[in-house]
């Protein structure tokens, strides 16, 4: 497990299972969970790291996308999920879907999964007919704010380059935005390609927002708030260059 800032834990993102950050946020009278990682095998070592680390259990768990690698490890959650509607209303179509090859394999013929994704899956699970989704506990209203003590935290909901449905964990004494994936192109929707004008939209977000740290769910576990910035508008003339 590492340390972010004075309330923000992670334990360690893995590029072979696509397993990212997952975050615990410290407060002096409850703790928060920030995604639950890509399968229940990973929920499970999350809890154990934090009980190493002599920290209590989450009270709740936030999530930040419907993306597998950050809600699979759900179904075994132990507490109440909260997520947008957009996550939610994604999560309850994923439900529907059958975990086999062979109706992995038709979602991947018909773009309803894309190959990483799926090979990832593979990795993780030995064996695909044990996934299971479920959908979230709370829908979160547009812009939340929760005390846990000694440290507040916003849960803001905004669109991103990455996926519609996201949600930014503002840790407001650690100058702390917990971003998810959101500097990251769509690759769902928009064939792992940044939308000039979202990603326009969400450079215009960032500088709007206080804070010093961003911190990620994949490579460095955070940057500062100049290098984000600075990462997404050469992206950004990137795109200008490629009309």
């Amino acid at each position: 497990m590492i340390q972010i800032s004075e309330h923000i834990f992670a334990t360690m993102h893995d590029d072979a299972n696509d397993q990212p950050y997952v975050y615990l946020i410290h407060g002096s009278s409850w703790n928060l969970q920030i995604d639950t990682g890509n399968s229940p095998r990973n929920y499970h070592l999350f809890l154990q790291e934090i009980e190493q680390a002599g920290f209590d259990k989450p009270k709740l768990i936030g999530l930040t996308h419907w993306h597998w690698d950050h809600t699979f490890g759900m179904m075994e959650a132990e507490v109440p999920v909260m997520a947008s509607a957009k996550t939610d209303a994604y999560l309850r179509k994923i439900c529907r879907w059958q975990w086999t090859e062979e109706a992995m394999r038709e979602r991947l013929r018909t773009g309803e999964e894309i190959s990483f994704c799926d090979e990832k899956m593979h990795v993780e699970y030995a064996d695909v007919t044990s996934i299971r989704v479920r959908h979230a506990d709370i829908i979160l209203p547009a812009d939340t704010v929760f005390d846990l003590g000694d440290v507040t935290v916003r849960a803001i909901q905004a669109d991103s380059p990455h996926t519609r449905d996201a949600i930014f964990w503002l840790v407001e004494e650690d100058e702390t935005l917990i971003a998810g994936d959101g500097e990251y192109e769509d690759y769902y929707d928009n064939g792992g390609h940044y939308d000039p004008k979202r990603l326009s939209a969400y450079i215009r977000f960032l500088e709007n927002l206080s804070f010093k740290r961003y911190a990620r769910s994949h490579d460095e576990a955070w940057t500062t708030k100049e290098n984000i910035l600075k990462k997404l508008e050469q992206a950004m003339r990137q795109c200008e260059r490629n009309k």
